[in-house]
């Protein structure tokens, strides 16, 4: 029996190293597998970068094994200047699988400074994940012009071979800041992942971006995928009214996206409505990406780059690109219309920003009509106009017809609306126009009011007065700008009277679901209030929901028996030439119907007031003898004397200092929405003060908490939308004769800035007083003074855990006497009189609380300075 189980168990030992035997080897041939794919990514990288790439292995011992985040400068040559400089990058923003990840930054424009950041214009970041030695991703920052800011942002990564790129190797993506506002893209881990980089990638102004491939063969950049996307802001205002998405390969063309942002809004940096998306000739359904195009980019409509000393492909022009691409037949041609003004990935919860890519048209299977998705992630099949045409003849051509307000392509062979009103991914209504005599201009719409497929209404359109709209901003805008500034109170009028006139009939009471969305300010549990909040504060939202319920309610009325001959046919002549302000009158002379209780204004109004709360704040228990005080932008410390400031998210509408108690530390960014950005140390921050008495400086601050000058504090203000706060300082100045100094910061509801009101009493009549308001010094700092604006100020970095900060003093200029820089801040000096109030402005920057943190340099925020004092001058 003891023999039996001792032969058992060894039987059981040996199946189960058998079965480790093929285990061991696949994980064995999956670390050689990981290990040679990391060292086929070292060598590609070494083959375009050198020694650049080639990390020191005890340098990487040295960094990963010290504090993160402390900078290491390499001095090679020992000319006092380093060429490098290598740390563990401690921002929040990169993802712990990639931790710890090692970077080597090499100054490329020699500048860099012994104890100074690296620059992100004209330098090389290396990134290595997990700080093993090897290279995983490269940035290159470059300042083509010398103005000390960045113009070139070149991303370089290792990818394997794919439908798109049939090699393993380096691939790169070029972004250019053709407006030179220095904002480009956002890394995190040094790459681009699409979710959480989108919305703090800039995609915007005028810039340009290119997908590269690295041909080792041609030794040659090959342009493929998205080449070029190009954006266009006419104006320079920072909004792209124009984007621009060609596919292909060097100078083959396979698809083109062409959106435009028709009615640009102040602050809504994307909102596109219209998008043309075209497959290129040879396109064919059964092969789609794989058809045998046929459209190559002529030589002299193209342009080649150098890539690290190594040439590019041709790649379409920028300066010429919407003049040729005007000109092209296309195989199959998509307008795709955002009527709902809400441009956002369809269905995706978790994608929920506004497309910065244009308007993407959802993909069409339907038999005959064809159509595949031009980019991703879609816009969905609802709520959009799709205009279809199968077989162009020649360039697109484009028409406006006041009669249904609306541009179209000509010649479209399908053109239709599915209506999802309440977001539920089910069609509710839909709409269909109709060439009827095939002369590639629409002439009927047909529309079904319940989404069962079946025609409930249709009526005519009058093309009498259609025109020709050129693709071009100036045209579409043109059009449709003067309809979306009167449509949608006409609409409003007109749905207010067919309401009046089914009720005086007695059919009033049947169920309005699109009128209930607006009434109940497009609120439900389909959608989040964020999205409900941008529906119902959007003109052309509401004027595609008035649509809807007109004419669902036109067509109830005709479905009611009222037989008046005259009136339907004042009505219908109104209806198909599209005057909404005929069709109410009629409605009113017909059935009496007044005005309504509420005007459109107050309408809009009531739909969209804001629900009553605090937008300032105000706390003095969290940490005596602290006193905070901020906006939903801006927040601000003061204690003993000392200004300190915190940075905020900007894309984040919060305050802090009702729970600041009860957050994590706020020294760390760690909370979400930001953090303490400044050590103050014996200084005066941002924005304390030092009173001159005789030409003797006293600084208005005790840094022990001891003898003079003492503190006192209290609230003197404080509503939904400002908050003042009053602090005397008392014993400042000479022992025998000490003044008092009275300040008084206040912030109002958006403020970026505090004002501080400050008023110095007592002394020896005949003094001569004067006050200092102090900055203090950073370790890496760019100062900036203008005191012909009133303004000073500086651009710089502290600690890691931080990261680039701006500070700012605005004041009178009448007041300015003099600066007074000292080791440790700087000062400038006012002319000042007992009694008598001076009013200056503190205001603080966080780069990493920027939406777009890429990458603003110092000249940025002293513009934006001397405007904020601009402003506030006006005020």
């Amino acid at each position: 029996m003891t023999l039996q189980l001792l032969n058992r168990n060894r039987l059981r030992s040996g199946l189960a190293f058998l079965w480790m035997i093929p285990a061991c080897c696949l994980y064995t041939t999956t670390v050689h597998a990981q290990d040679a794919e990391k060292m086929a990514k070292q060598k590609a990288f070494e083959e375009v970068f050198g020694d650049a790439v080639r990390l020191d292995p005890a340098m990487v011992e040295k960094v990963k094994n010290d504090t993160p985040g402390k900078r290491h400068h390499v001095d090679k040559d020992g000319d006092g200047k380093p060429e490098e400089v290598w740390f563990i990058d401690i921002e929040p923003r990169h993802t712990d699988a990639k931790r710890p990840i090692l970077v080597k930054v090499v100054d490329e424009n020699g500048n860099l400074e012994i104890g100074k950041e690296p620059e992100k214009y004209g330098d090389l970041w290396i990134a290595d994940w997990h700080a093993d030695g090897l290279v995983d991703a490269v940035i290159s920052y470059r300042d083509l012009d010398g103005d000390r800011d960045l113009d070139v942002m070149e991303w370089f990564t290792y990818g394997k071979k794919n439908w798109r790129v049939q090699m393993d190797g380096l691939r790169a993506l070029v972004s250019t800041d053709n407006g030179d506002d220095n904002l480009l893209d956002y890394d995190m881990d040094y790459v681009y992942y699409q979710i959480p980089c989108q919305n703090h990638s800039h995609f915007g102004g005028n810039e340009s971006f290119t997908a590269y491939y690295l041909d080792p063969g041609q030794n040659r950049w090959i342009p493929y995928f998205e080449n070029p996307f190009l954006f266009y802001d006419s104006d320079n205002d920072g909004i792209s009214e124009e984007v621009i998405r060609v596919e292909g390969k060097e100078e083959l063309v396979k698809s083109l996206r062409w959106s435009f942002n028709v009615n640009p809004i102040a602050g809504r940096q994307r909102d596109f409505d219209v998008s043309i998306s075209a497959c290129a000739r040879g396109w064919t359904q059964e092969k789609d990406r794989e058809s045998d195009f046929a459209m190559y980019l002529p030589e002299d409509r193209t342009e080649h780059f150098m890539i690290r000393g190594i040439p590019t492909g041709p790649v379409l022009k920028r300066s010429c690109a919407r003049e040729f691409l005007q000109t092209i037949t296309w195989e199959r041609v998509l307008m795709t219309w955002n009527e709902n003004n809400l441009n956002i990935a369809f269905n995706d919860p978790k994608d929920t920003i506004e497309r910065w890519e244009g308007v993407i048209n959802a993909a069409s299977a339907d038999s005959g009509y064809c159509m595949p998705r031009i980019g991703a992630p879609d816009c969905g099949p609802y709520n959009k106009r799709y205009e279809l045409v199968l077989q162009p003849k020649g360039p697109d051509e484009y028409y406006y017809n006041p009669a249904d307000h609306r541009i179209h392509v000509k010649n479209s062979d399908r053109t239709r609306i599915k209506v999802d009103y309440d977001y539920d991914t089910q069609t509710d209504m839909g709409y269909s126009w109709v060439d009827t005599d095939k002369d590639g201009i629409m002439d009927r719409v047909d529309i079904d009011t319940d989404g069962d497929g079946i025609t409930d209404d249709s009526y005519p359109i009058d093309v009498s007065e259609v025109k020709p709209v050129d693709w071009t901003f100036n045209e579409l805008n043109g059009a449709l700008a003067p309809v979306l500034e009167t449509e949608p109170e006409h609409e409003y009028y007109l749905v207010k009277a067919l309401f009046s006139a089914l009720e005086s009939i007695g059919k009033g009471t049947v169920e309005d679901s699109p009128w209930d969305m607006v009434e109940n300010r497009m609120r439900n549990k389909n959608i989040t209030d964020g999205i409900a909040h941008r529906l119902i504060n959007s003109d052309q939202t509401l004027m595609y929901y008035l649509m809807l319920v007109q004419d669902r309610r036109i067509a109830q009325l005709k479905k009611s028996g009222y037989k008046n001959n005259s009136f339907w046919r004042e009505f219908n002549t109104a209806r198909s030439k599209g005057d909404t302000r005929a069709m109410t009158q009629t409605v009113a002379k017909y059935f009496k119907t007044g005005k309504p209780e509420e005007d459109y204004r107050t309408w809009t109004g009531r739909l969209r007031k804001e629900e009553e709360r605090p937008h300032v704040a105000w706390n003095n228990q969290w940490l005596p003898p602290n006193w905070g005080w901020e906006s939903e932008k801006a927040a601000f410390r003061f204690y003993l004397g000392h200004f300190d400031l915190f940075g905020k998210r900007q894309w984040i509408d919060t305050l802090v200092m009702p729970r600041i108690a009860e957050g994590k530390s706020y020294h760390l960014d760690q909370n979400g929405w930001g953090m303490d950005i400044l050590h103050v140390g014996k200084t005066a921050g941002c924005g304390g003060l030092i009173l001159y008495v005789n030409g003797v400086p006293y600084p208005v601050r005790n840094e022990t908490g001891k003898g003079n000058p003492t503190f006192t504090g209290r609230l003197v203000e404080e509503t939904h939308h400002k908050v003042t706060l009053e602090f005397i300082a008392e014993g400042v100045g000479p022992e025998n004769a000490p003044y008092a100094v009275r300040l008084r910061p206040s912030i109002g509801a958006g403020d970026l800035y505090s004002s501080v009101e400050a008023t110095v009493d007592g002394g020896t009549p005949g003094d001569k007083i004067e006050l200092g308001i102090g900055l203090v010094r950073l370790p890496d700092e760019t100062f900036f003074s203008d005191k012909a604006s009133g303004v000073i100020g500086s651009w710089g970095f502290q600690d890691p855990e931080i990261g680039w900060i701006g500070m700012g003093i605005m004041f009178p200029p009448a007041r300015f006497l003099r600066f007074d820089d000292q080791p440790e801040e700087h000062r400038v000096v006012l002319d000042c009189t007992q009694g008598k109030s001076i009013t200056y402005c503190i205001q603080g920057d966080w780069l990493r609380g920027h939406q777009f943190s890429c990458c603003p340099s110092a000249q940025d925020w002293f513009n934006t300075l001397k405007y904020e004092a601009g402003m506030i001058k006006k005020k």
